[in-house]
């Protein structure tokens, strides 16, 4: 892998094979300084604060996207490379369902009873704190059991709000990449044209490859949203939309047909569509869809 020194930036061939697990200081060639580089899982990827990331497969500079752009892996593991050993946080969990609280019981009260002989009976001791100790754990029960149904619905929307911002991060990283396979092959196209040449456009098999498999990646997340919450119904149409302009953008990256002209015609509508299609999809987002698009950023 070849990396950038976080001091001199000085590109330094590293043996990954030679990493430990828990990472390690590589000395530099160059300044003679020692930078920190370990591996870590794509789900840290969020709480990276400084460093640059190299593609654990291919060894390339990652962007902070889902996707390497050199050899297409999706959600790659990476080796992070940085001055100094980062700190590892451990986060502490709050116990939610911890509660502490005590019940005084009321004063002690004589119910009397008058039956048919006309003595008077007291209904007092045992059966009383039958019937308190009965309200009590009636209402434990619904108190568990309303906490419970938060609890469920709070998580049901967290993880909705997650799923439909990968859908979108899909889409959006799918279609640039559709439009930019439009423009090389229309620049190709061109060229032979001009040259009097015939020309049957088509893309290569890495990259109809890269395509297929975003597109699978998103029509996976599309299929979990398809069960959307009251609120977020009007968000959920307007990422349907989206991907309508997405497939779009796909097939004609795909499978490029037509003239030229039209051929480029269709590529420059597709951007104009998706452009304001999500710009009208980010001015209707509900609170929590807004809060989890600016952690995605």
């Amino acid at each position: 892998m070849t990396c950038s020194c976080p001091k001199c930036h000085a590109q330094i061939e590293v043996d990954l094979s030679k990493i430990p697990e828990s990472g390690t200081f590589t000395p530099c060639p160059e300044c003679k300084s020692r930078f920190w580089i370990n591996r870590e899982s794509y789900a840290r990827i969020a709480l990276k604060k400084e460093g640059k990331t190299y593609c654990d497969k291919c060894g390339k500079e990652l962007d902070r996207i889902i996707v390497c752009a050199a050899c297409g892996v999706m959600y790659p593991d990476y080796y992070l490379v940085q001055a100094s050993k980062p700190p590892r946080r451990q986060v502490e969990k709050p116990d939610l369902f911890s509660f502490s609280f005590t019940l005084k019981p009321a004063a002690t009260q004589t119910y009397n009873y008058t039956g048919y002989s006309g003595g008077g009976k007291s209904v007092d001791g045992p059966l009383k704190t039958l019937f308190v100790k009965v309200g009590v754990l009636a209402l434990v029960a619904l108190l568990a059991v309303g906490i419970g149904f938060f609890f469920h619905l709070r998580k049901a929307d967290q993880q909705y709000t997650k799923n439909y911002m990968r859908a979108l991060y899909t889409m959006k990283v799918g279609t640039d990449l559709s439009l930019s396979t439009c423009a090389k092959l229309s620049a190709e196209w061109k060229t032979n044209m001009d040259a009097g040449q015939k020309y049957a456009p088509h893309i290569s098999e890495e990259d109809e490859t890269r395509l297929n498999s975003i597109k699978v990646t998103t029509d996976r997340f599309m299929q979990t949203l398809n069960e959307s919450p009251q609120k977020f119904i009007d968000s959920k149409e307007k990422l349907a939309k989206l991907y309508g302009v997405y497939t779009n953008a796909h097939a004609l990256a795909v499978a490029p047909s037509g003239s030229l002209s039209g051929f480029t015609d269709s590529a420059s509508k597709s951007q104009n569509d998706f452009n304001v299609s999500i710009q009208e999809l980010k001015g209707s987002l509900p609170p929590e869809l807004s809060a989890e698009l600016k952690i995605a950023k």
